[in-house]
C-alpha cells in the first residue's frame, strides 16, 4: 500500500513519526514521510521524505507560541495568521504527494493534510503524541491549567475548543448584513479521521483516562549509539548525575536558567549533565554542559531527568526506568507531568514561569527517593517489552482491511 505519513510540529513529532515510517516500509509498504524541510535530517536513512517550508523554531520563538505558554487565548487570537501560515504549508505537499496514495498517517497539528485527504477521497487515520479527548482528567494543550477547573466546566471549555479548531489553520468571511460570517480554510480539526486514531505513547501512562482511539506504546526506532567519549568520562566521576534539558524549548534568559538549575543541583549536593542553551564545555565539577548525545543512551547513565514533558523526552526517560522532573513550558507537556506524578513517576510538574532553585531542589529530592526509583523500575521493565510501531502498523493495516470500522 503507498501511504504518506505527514508529521507537523517540532523534532519531537519528526523523530516518532519517521520511525514509524521506516517500520511501515519494513512491512512492505511504499511510504512517503512529509515532514517540515528543517527537520528532514532526523529522519532514518531510506525514509523518502518531502520538505514542507514551514519552520517550527521560528514558530516556537514566536509570539504565537508564547501565548500557547501562557494559555493566553486572546493572544492565540491575535497571532493566528502566524500560526494559521505554519499550518497551512502542508495543504499543497500533501495534495501532490496523496495521489495515488491508499492512506494518509497524520499527527495532530497536521491540519492542512488531512484537508488535502478529505478533498482526494484519501483514507485517514490520524496520530497523536498525547491524548486529545475532552473527558481527560488532566491538562489539555490549550488549556494547560485545566485540571484544576470543575469537571462539567473543563468538559465545556474543550468541547468549545474542539468546535473552533479547523479556524486555526485560518479562515475566510466577514460581516455579512450585521452578522460576522467565518469559514475556515480547512475543514479539518486536530482529531478529524476516517479510519481510526493511534496513540503513540504506552497504554501503561494512560491509566483509566478515556482517550477514544488504541494506544500503540511510544513509537522509537533502532538505537542512536553511544556516549561521546567526553560523556562517558563525566560520568564515570563519582556521585549522583542528573540529566537537566528543555529540548527544544526556547529560553529567554538561558544564562540564569543555567544558574537557576546549578543552584538547585548544589543544594541537593548531585551532579548534573546540561543540556541548556550556553552550556556546552561547561564544568565546574557540579555541573557538566553536554552537547547532543542520545538520549536513551544517556538515562541508562543518570539517576533521573529534569525535562520539559515533551513526548519523547518522557518515553525515553520512562523506558529507561529513572524518573523525571518535569518543568511543562507548553502544550502537552502539562499532560505528561500530570500523569507521572499521577503514577508515582515524578513529583508535581514545576511550570516554567514558576521554576527557582528552592522548587527545584524539593522536587529532585521527591525524585530520588527509594519508593519512586523502585516505581520507576518496575514501569520502565514493561515499557521497554512494548513494540509501539510494530503495533501500528499492525492497527494501521487491519483499519484499512476493515474499512476504518474501529
Amino acid at each position: 500500500m503507498r501511504i504518506v505519513v505527514a508529521a507537523a510540529g517540532s523534532r519531537g513529532d519528526a523523530v516518532p513519526f519517521g520511525a514509524l515510517a521506516a517500520r511501515l516500509q519494513e512491512a512492505g509498504h511504499r511510504v512517503r514521510l512529509l515532514t517540515h524541510e528543517s527537520l528532514r535530517d532526523l529522519v532514518a536513512d531510506g525514509v523518502p521524505t518531502i520538505g514542507v517550508a514551514s519552520d517550527p523554531a521560528q514558530l516556537l520563538t514566536g509570539p504565537a507560541a508564547a501565548a500557547l505558554r501562557r494559555g493566553d487565548l486572546r493572544g492565540l487570537n491575535r497571532t493566528r495568521g502566524e500560526f494559521a501560515a505554519f499550518l497551512a504549508a502542508f495543504h499543497d505537499p500533501a495534495q501532490r504527494e496523496l495521489a495515488g496514495a491508499g492512506l494518509l498517517i497524520a499527527s495532530t497539528m497536521a491540519i492542512a493534510a488531512v484537508d488535502a485527504a478529505l478533498e482526494r477521497g484519501v483514507p485517514v487515520i490520524r496520530a497523536h503524541l498525547w491524548p486529545e479527548n475532552t473527558a481527560l482528567t488532566g491538562p489539555m494543550p490549550l488549556l494547560p491549567y485545566g485540571w484544576r477547573i470543575p469537571a462539567p466546566l473543563r468538559r465545556g471549555m474543550r468541547a468549545g475548543l474542539r468546535r473552533v479548531e479547523p479556524y486555526l489553520a485560518g479562515f475566510d468571511g466577514g460581516w455579512v448584513r450585521g452578522r460576522l460570517r467565518l469559514r475556515p480554510h480547512h475543514r479539518a480539526g486536530l482529531t478529524t479521521h476516517t479510519h481510526g486514531t493511534m496513540f503513540a505513547l504506552s497504554p501503561l501512562l494512560l491509566g483509566a483516562e478515556p482517550v477514544g482511539g488504541y494506544a500503540t506504546g511510544w513509537w522509537t526506532g533502532p538505537p542512536e549509539g553511544g556516549l561521546s567519549a567526553a560523556t562517558v568520562d563525566l560520568l564515570s566521576r563519582p556521585g549522583t548525575w542528573l540529566h537537566i534539558g528543555f529540548g527544544s524549548m526556547p529560553q529567554t534568559l538561558p544564562e540564569q536558567v543555567l544558574e537557576l538549575v546549578s543552584a538547585a543541583a548544589r543544594r541537593v549536593g548531585v551532579r548534573a549533565v546540561v543540556q541548556l542553551p550556553g552550556a556546552e564545555g561547561l564544568d565546574d565539577g557540579t555541573v557538566c554542559g553536554i552537547g547532543t548525545e542520545p538520549h536513551a543512551a544517556l538515562f541508562d547513565r543518570v539517576a533521573l531527568s529534569v525535562h520539559h514533558g515533551g513526548s519523547g523526552t518522557t518515553g525515553v526517560a520512562v523506558g529507561a526506568g529513572i524518573a523525571s522532573v518535569v518543568v511543562p513550558h507548553l502544550a502537552d507537556q502539562f499532560w505528561w507531568g500530570h500523569r507521572l506524578q499521577a503514577l508515582g513517576l515524578a513529583p508535581p510538574l514545576l511550570p516554567r514561569p514558576l521554576l527557582s532553585p528552592d522548587r527545584l531542589a524539593r522536587r529532585i529530592e521527591v525524585a530520588l527517593r527509594a519508593a519512586v526509583r523502585r516505581r520507576c523500575a518496575e514501569i520502565g521493565e514493561r515499557v521497554r517489552a512494548e513494540d509501539g510501531t510494530g503495533a501500528a502498523v499492525r492497527f494501521v493495516e487491519c483499519a484499512v482491511a476493515d474499512g476504518g470500522r474501529r
